[in-house]
């Protein structure tokens, strides 16, 4: 049976929006090499910071890289797919209501990111500094604002489905284009069966690594962790025979 790995980035191989620490990318690397790999990354940023964060030998090792929930496919410089979405109206006026009626006092603009097949939404704003974005994010653990974000857009919005993304934002995609996708695509582009391993910081509910998760739940040979740091997907990869089997490197 073939194993493939996938591995969410923020939060998981990196820091949020931080490039790779360098002594992880030398394990994660030589780990690969090792066992010969199969990895695919599956993140809700887009290319252009996906980029940022990982270096070109690190992107170079992984078989392919699904960008914006998996709307957007890529293997090497080549696109394989890339999904449109085209925000409502309406969905943009209940964003924009949202932001103005919000609690937290900074604002600091680019609330609202199109991506391919998705919108990335922030109340404190892409324009934030690291220092910005940690006060936020810190706000939002006491107040569950994106939990609330998200309640309201499917509410609201029920041909749409809501994630919490990254540290401060929430991801916005019609339903079923969430990160679950990429498990049926590649399933249909192998011939023999697929076991899957999946790494990911937001695993629980109504995070946007939850749906990709779930979606391991059904396949009995196929598992999926939980961790809360790059440190902790490297001890995964560093011990768990999930990833090293019996023996080790």
């Amino acid at each position: 049976m073939r194993t493939i790995y996938l591995f969410d980035i923020d939060g998981t191989l990196t820091a949020p929006l931080a490039p790779v620490d360098e002594e992880f990318a030398s394990v994660f690397l030589e780990w690969v090499r090792h066992y010969k790999t199969e990895v695919y990354l599956v993140t809700g940023s887009n290319i252009t910071k996906t980029k940022k964060q990982l270096f070109g030998a690190f992107r170079d090792v992984c078989a392919g890289i699904f960008c914006c929930s998996g709307n957007d496919y890529r293997v090497g410089k080549k696109v394989i797919y890339r999904r449109k979405f085209k925000p409502s109206a309406a969905l943009l006026e209940d964003l924009n209501l949202y932001l103005e009626n919000s609690l937290y006092p900074v604002k600091t603009g680019k609330h609202i990111e199109r991506r391919p097949g998705m919108v990335s939404y922030s109340v404190v704003g892409r324009a934030a500094t690291q220092a910005q974005r940690a006060e936020y994010a810190a706000w939002d653990a006491r107040r569950f604002e994106r939990e609330d974000i998200v309640d309201y857009i499917k509410t609201s919005h029920p041909e749409l489905d809501a994630s919490i993304g990254g540290a401060v934002s929430v991801d916005i995609y019609p339903l079923g284009h969430d990160k679950s996708q990429v498990v049926d695509y590649l399933r249909g582009n192998y011939e023999e069966k697929i076991r899957f391993v999946f790494v990911g910081d937001k695993n629980i509910p109504g995070g946007n690594d939850y749906p990709l998760a779930m979606k391991l739940e059904e396949d009995e040979n196929s598992h999926w962790c939980q961790v809360n740091s790059p440190a902790e997907t490297q001890a995964l990869i560093q011990h768990s025979v999930l990833f090293i089997g019996e023996g080790g490197i």
